[in-house]
């Protein structure tokens, strides 16, 4: 993946292209007023989804506020954010658009808040060149990422970025920005009241060297008093001061960075890669929007949200909306026709079950049917009426005292009529089947009664010991006792023959 930077300053447009390993493939400026579409188109359409497009909006577009937030828990991080951007702002909430950073060491959330208003013109602006950026950070941010990267060792710093028809100041603090304030003073304007004098622009003017009286020589004096200005905004302790980095369009000018310099400067950081790729420092925005783009971490900004949306993006999503839908579709088809095959398979083992357990009674009871019916229920029916004129003793009719028999049996019983029966427990242990059919039924009682008369409680134990009633002698019987609660185990007798 490769990430385009875009930074629109006046009516030119400054690009860079990075690569995933942060190598810079190419930087250039086109004029606005006068591009070819296939110019741009080039760098985006082609080769469409390897392009990160992000560009920025003016750091006078956007305000930056923070706040305390001591919110650990995971859950509520979201909400607790949404209700401080929803507070953070005295503008309608409808009309703006905030991009917040979390952060977490420092117990702090940041806000970036600019308007819809401006953030609409500012797409409109590009659709108009047709570039439709995935990304839109600010240019304070993206200024944040380029001096992060040529100068890894600066953590607080003043940052003076001049463009054509601005110049942009930046408080940087911890890598992040606190302030940014914009002058309406660029190099198209110290260049024009340089051309009025001279009447060329192609020479390298030493600042130092200009006459106290030429307007340049005044435009650049009140530039430096309206930077000090900023600066004393910034840090209104007399105490604080910063070292001081410039960037920008300054390659037509020397000694700009020790004319600029003012009492809340420490002194000017250069870094000597960019002294030697002086025109870095002109893309610089560009530069660390690619950078910002490749990175895209907790720190990144993106006020492309709701309806800002990319339509990059929005298509992504419909994409993979599409595929989760067909893989959903698919998966359902596939379950679906393994369930029928399973069913169809369980029907087909019922089937052979049924047709054998009907040839096993056909020829235990003599007699083969020519042919199966199709109907199970006539086929049921059929076969009972033969059971009812069968002399034969049939084995699968129930021979011990039913569920039913024995609880009648036992509700009526002489020695429970005052006793309670609080559990009741009717097993078939042996039973005969298609191929035991000569095994007897053995019906098992487990049953607890409850009773305030242990005399009752023995009595009942007694004619059970003693095989009265149901009660089948040839098996064993227990009985337990605790408390007023007694418990009883006995088999019944085949009463049926």
């Amino acid at each position: 993946m490769k990430a385009i930077g875009i930074d629109l300053d006046s009516d030119v447009i400054h690009l860079s292209i990075m690569s995933k390993n942060k190598d810079l493939i190419s930087i250039k400026s086109l004029d606005i007023s006068d591009i070819p579409n296939s110019d741009v188109k080039k760098l985006y359409i082609s080769n469409k989804d390897n392009f990160l497009i992000t560009s920025a909006l003016d750091g006078s577009d956007v305000l930056i506020k923070s706040a305390d937030f001591n919110v650990k828990n995971s859950f509520f991080i979201k909400k607790a954010i949404k209700f401080h951007e929803d507070s953070i702002s005295t503008l309608d909430t409808d009309k703006i658009v905030i991009s917040t950073i979390n952060l977490k060491n420092e117990s702090k959330l940041k806000f970036f808040i600019t308007t819809k208003e401006l953030l609409s013109k500012h797409l409109s602006r590009l659709k108009h060149i047709n570039i439709d950026p995935d990304r839109v950070t600010s240019a304070s941010q993206a200024l944040i990422r380029f001096i992060n990267f040529y100068f890894k060792d600066i953590n607080s710093s003043f940052l003076v970025h001049v463009a054509k028809s601005k110049t942009t100041c930046i408080l940087m603090k911890d890598n992040q920005p606190i302030k940014t304030y914009s002058i309406k003073i660029g190099t198209n304007k110290l260049m024009n009241s340089h051309e009025e004098e001279k009447g060329s622009k192609n020479s390298k003017i030493d600042i130092l060297k200009l006459s106290s009286k030429s307007k340049l020589k005044i435009q650049l004096t009140h530039l430096k008093k309206e930077i000090e200005k900023s600066f004393i905004y910034f840090c209104k302790s007399v105490e604080e001061k910063h070292p001081m980095i410039i960037t920008g369009d300054i390659t037509s000018f020397s000694n700009i960075s020790e004319f600029l310099q003012n009492d809340k400067v420490t002194k000017i950081i250069k870094s000597p890669f960019l002294e030697k790729k002086v025109e870095y420092k002109k893309f610089a925005i560009c530069i660390g929007l690619s950078l910002d783009s490749l990175k895209r971490d907790s720190l990144s900004l993106q006020f492309r949200e709701r309806e800002f949306t990319a339509s990059k993006k929005i298509e992504n999503i419909g994409k993979k909306t599409l595929f989760l839908t067909l893989f959903i579709l698919a998966f359902c088809f596939l379950i679906n026709f393994g369930s029928n095959h399973l069913l169809k398979e369980k029907e087909s083992f019922l089937q052979q079950r049924l047709n054998f357990i009907r040839n096993s009674e056909n020829s235990y009871l003599g007699v083969q049917k020519k042919e199966i019916s199709k109907n199970f229920y006539d086929d049921l029916n059929a076969f009972e009426k033969k059971l009812e004129i069968e002399n034969k003793n049939f084995p699968y009719i129930l021979s011990a005292p039913s569920v039913s028999e024995t609880l009648n049996w036992l509700n009526n019983h002489e020695y429970l009529k005052d006793a309670e029966i609080t559990s009741f427990n009717y097993v078939l242990e042996k039973f005969p089947t298609a191929f035991t059919k000569n095994d007897p039924y053995l019906a098992k009682i487990d049953i607890e009664i409850k009773t305030k008369k242990p005399s009752l409680a023995r009595s009942f134990y007694d004619s059970l010991s003693k095989g009265q009633g149901l009660v089948n002698l040839s098996h064993k019987i227990s009985w337990k006792t605790k408390d007023d609660s007694y418990r009883a185990t006995f088999y019944l007798k085949n009463t049926k023959k």
